[in-house]
C-alpha cells in the first residue's frame, strides 16, 4: 500500500492541482488508515477469540485424562478382587458341570447359577461354540449373538482361548446393551468344543463410572463425551446416537491418532466440535479413546460481528467527513467540469453542433477548448459519412429488391417441381391396391427430393423400386424423372418381368440420356452418378420373388432372423462404357410371415445421438428386425418416431425413404 501511495504522489507531484492534491492528502491517506486498522483489529479480535478457545478445550482435555488416570487405578483395585472369585466359579463350571459338553447347549445355566451362589442380577453365565456364537446364556438378550463379529482383534483372542486351554480374564468393558462395564473371562471345556464365558457387573465399578462421569460434566459449560471402540465408537458416559458421517469421522481420528476441529451451526448457534484422541497404555478399557468437545461460539461470533460493525460504522463515518469537506472545498472545480460532463453527453447522442463554455485559464479552459476543436472537425466527417451511407443504402435498398424478385421466381419453379415429382409417385390408394400389407416413410430433405418410390402390376407380378438419385433438392429431383421415366421404358416398352432385365434396360436408359456426342466423337457424360435403388419382382399366386440392386440390398425378415441379400456394387448411370455391365436376379420362395425391407442411405447416414454420430447400417438393420413383429401399418411411425429423437436438434443430411412389405 505505502509503495502505491509513493507513485501516486510521484506521478502526481508532475502537473498538480488543488483537486489532485485534495484526493491525495486527504482521501487515500483517511481510507488507507482506516482499512489497515480495522483489518488488523478484527483479524487480532479473531486470533484471541480462537486461541482462547482452544486453550479452554486443551485443559478440559488434560482434566479428563487425568481424571481418566484415577479412574483406571480405581478399576485394576476392584478387577484384583473379582478375578479368584471368577476363576473359582469357572473352574467348578468346567471340571464339575460341564465335564460332559453333550447336552451343555441345551443347560439349565439359570439354576446352575443358583446352585453356585451367583447373583442373578449382576452375574451371567455365556456358552460359545466354535463359531464364536453364543448358544447358551443366562443373558438372553445375547442369545443366538455372534462374538466373531466384534472385530478381528476380539475372533483372534476367542480362538487362541479354544488352543491354549486354561482361565483367561479381561480387564471392564463396556456391555452392548446396558452401556454398563462389565467384566468378562473365558475358559475352554475339558474336550475343548465350547467355551464357558462369565460376565459379572460390579456395583462399585458402575458407582465409580457414575462419579467420573459427573466430574467430567462439572468440569466446564462445555459439552463433554468420552467414546471408546475404535470399530463401532460408543460413549459409556451418555446414550448419545452419532450421525453416521461422524461415526466416519469418529473412525478416523481412532486409525490416525489425531485430533480434529469442525464448525457447526445448529438452530442458530455457532458451535465447534472438537475431537481430541488420546492414547491409553496401561488399561484395555481405554487404550484408545476419543473426547468431544462441544463448544458454543455464538458469543464470540455475536463479539467479532460488533467488532466489524463499529468498523464499518467509523470507516463509513470518516468517509463521509471526507466527501463532504472535499465537497465545499472543490465545488468551484466540479461545477465547470459537470458542465462540460453536460455538453459531451449531449454530443454523444447526436447533437454536434453543442459547444463546450471556455470561461477562465486553468486545465478546464484548455479541455473546453481542444473538445471544441475535436467536436467541430468531428462534425465535418459526420456530415460527409451520413452523406455516403444514404447513397449506399439506396443502392443496398434496390439489390435487395432484385434479389427478392429472383428468390420468389426460384421458389415458385421448386414448388413447381414438386408437384411434377409428386404427381410421378404412385397415389396411396394405388399403392395399398399393389401392396395392402405395406408402408412408405418418404422425407425429402428439400422441397423436392432425389429418393423416390415406384411401382406397377403386370399380369400378376408386383413391381415396386426405392429408389436413391445422387444428390438432393433440384438436381436430385431431375434425376428422379428420369429414372421414373426409364423404369415404365423398361416395363411398357421392353416388357421386361424379371428384375434383373428391368436394371439393365433402366442403367442402358439412363446412360443413354446422360450422355452426349462431343464435337470429336468421344463420349462425356453429363453428371458423374446415377443412382442407387433395390427393385422386387412379387408373384403373390405363386409365392416367388425376384430381387435385383444397384448398391442396396433387400433385408428379408423370415421367422425372426435377418436375411440381407446384396445388390450389385455399381450405380444406376454410373459407367458409360459402350459395354454395360449386368446386374444379378436374386430368385427365391416366399412364406407367409415374411417382411421386405428396401431402402436408400438416408436414414442409416442421419447424423445424431449424444455425441453427433451417424445412425449406421448396422444399427438400422437391427431396429428393423426389432420391429418387424409390429403390425406394419405402425412401422412407419415408429421409424419416424424414433429417427426424430435420433436425430435432435441435427440437421437433416439427405432424402430419406423406407418401404417395407408383409407377405400374407
Amino acid at each position: 500500500m505505502l509503495k502505491f501511495i509513493k507513485r501516486f504522489n510521484l506521478y502526481y507531484m508532475r502537473k498538480t492541482t488543488i483537486f489532485k492534491q485534495l484526493i491525495l492528502n486527504v482521501v487515500i491517506p483517511a481510507v488507507t488508515a482506516l482499512l489497515i486498522l480495522g483489518a488488523f483489529n478484527y483479524i487480532q479480535t479473531k486470533s484471541i477469540l480462537i486461541e482462547s478457545g482452544d486453550t479452554k478445550n486443551r485443559i478440559i482435555s488434560e482434566e479428563v485424562v487425568d481424571i481418566m488416570e484415577i479412574q483406571d487405578v480405581a478399576l485394576e483395585i476392584i478387577e484384583q478382587y473379582l478375578n479368584p472369585i471368577m476363576e473359582s466359579y469357572s473352574n467348578e463350571l468346567v471340571n464339575n458341570y460341564f465335564k460332559n459338553t453333550k447336552n451343555i447347549e441345551y443347560a439349565d445355566l439359570d439354576k446352575i447359577r443358583k446352585e453356585l451362589g451367583m447373583d442373578p442380577e449382576m452375574e451371567d453365565i455365556y456358552i460359545i461354540n466354535e463359531e464364536g456364537i453364543v448358544v447358551n446364556s443366562t443373558f438372553e438378550a445375547d442369545l443366538g449373538l455372534n462374538l466373531f463379529l466384534f472385530g478381528e482383534e476380539h475372533k483372534h483372542m476367542l480362538l487362541g482361548i479354544f488352543e491354549k486351554e486354561g482361565f483367561v480374564y479381561e480387564k471392564f468393558t463396556v456391555e452392548d446393551n446396558t452401556r454398563r462395564l462389565k467384566k468378562y473371562t473365558y475358559i475352554p471345556t475339558l474336550d475343548g468344543k465350547y467355551l464357558v464365558e462369565l460376565g459379572i457387573y460390579s456395583r462399585p465399578a458402575d458407582e465409580l463410572i457414575n462419579s467420573i462421569n459427573k466430574t467430567v460434566n462439572e468440569l466446564s459449560d462445555v459439552d463433554v463425551a468420552i467414546f471408546i471402540n475404535k470399530d463401532n465408537p460408543r460413549s459409556l458416559a451418555k446414550d448419545i446416537k452419532l450421525a453416521p458421517d461422524e461415526i466416519e469421522l469418529m473412525k478416523a481420528r481412532f486409525v490416525n491418532q489425531d485430533s480434529l476441529k469442525i464448525p457447526k451451526k445448529i438452530n442458530k448457534k455457532k458451535l465447534f466440535y472438537n475431537y481430541l484422541y488420546i492414547h491409553r497404555a496401561n488399561t484395555d478399557l481405554y487404550k484408545g479413546a476419543v473426547i468431544r468437545i462441544i463448544s458454543d461460539r455464538s458469543e464470540e461470533e455475536i463479539l467479532l460481528r460488533n467488532e466489524l460493525i463499529k468498523f464499518i460504522s467509523i470507516f463509513g463515518l470518516a468517509i463521509f467527513i471526507v466527501i463532504v469537506l472535499l465537497y465545499r472545498k472543490t465545488k468551484v472545480i466540479t461545477y465547470p467540469i459537470k458542465k462540460l460532463v453536460d455538453k459531451v453527453n449531449r454530443v454523444t447522442d447526436g447533437h454536434l453542433d453543442e459547444r463546450a463554455d471556455v470561461v477562465g485559464n486553468n486545465e478546464i479552459t484548455t479541455l473546453s477548448q481542444k473538445f471544441n476543436s475535436m467536436i467541430e472537425e468531428l462534425e465535418s466527417y459526420y456530415n460527409e459519412l451520413e452523406q455516403k451511407v444514404k447513397d449506399r443504402t439506396a443502392e443496398v435498398v434496390r439489390q435487395k429488391e432484385v434479389i427478392e424478385i429472383k428468390n420468389k421466381h426460384i421458389m415458385d419453379s421448386i414448388k413447381y417441381a414438386k408437384r411434377i415429382q409428386n404427381a410421378i409417385l404412385p397415389p396411396d390408394s394405388y399403392v395399398k391396391k399393389l401392396l395392402p400389407k405395406s408402408f412408405i416413410l418418404y422425407k425429402p430433405k428439400d422441397i423436392v427430393s432425389g429418393d423416390f418410390y415406384w411401382m406397377t402390376k403386370k399380369s400378376n407380378l408386383v413391381i415396386y423400386a426405392a429408389v436413391d438419385c445422387t444428390g438432393h433438392g433440384v438436381p436430385g429431383a431431375f434425376m428422379s424423372i428420369v429414372g421414373n421415366n426409364q423404369l415404365n421404358y423398361a416395363i411398357d416398352v421392353k416388357k421386361a418381368r424379371n428384375a434383373s432385365e428391368i436394371l439393365d434396360h433402366l442403367n442402358k436408359g439412363v446412360v443413354d440420356t446422360l450422355r452426349e456426342q462431343g464435337s470429336e466423337g468421344r463420349i462425356m457424360s453429363k453428371v458423374k452418378d446415377g443412382m442407387d435403388l433395390a427393385l422386387c419382382v412379387i408373384d403373390y399366386k405363386n409365392m416367388k420373388l425376384q430381387f435385383a440392386g444397384a448398391n442396396n440390398p433387400l433385408c428379408l425378415v423370415r421367422d425372426g432372423e435377418m436375411i440381407q441379400i446384396k445388390g450389385n456394387r455399381m450405380a444406376i448411370g454410373g459407367n458409360f462404357d459402350e459395354e454395360l455391365p449386368k446386374f444379378t436376379n436374386h430368385e427365391m420362395d416366399l412364406k407367409k410371415g415374411d417382411v421386405l425391407y428396401t431402402f436408400s442411405d438416408g436414414y442409416p447416414d442421419q447424423f445424431g445421438g449424444n455425441d453427433g454420430r451417424k445412425f449406421m447400417l448396422k444399427k438400422f438393420r437391427a431396429l428393423l428386425l426389432e420391429i418387424h413383429k409390429n403390425p406394419i401399418e405402425e412401422q412407419e411411425k415408429i421409424l419416424e418416431d424414433i429417427l426424430e429423437t435420433w436425430r435432435g436438434k441435427e440437421e437433416q443430411v439427405d432424402d430419406i425413404i423406407v418401404i417395407g412389405v408383409k407377405i400374407e
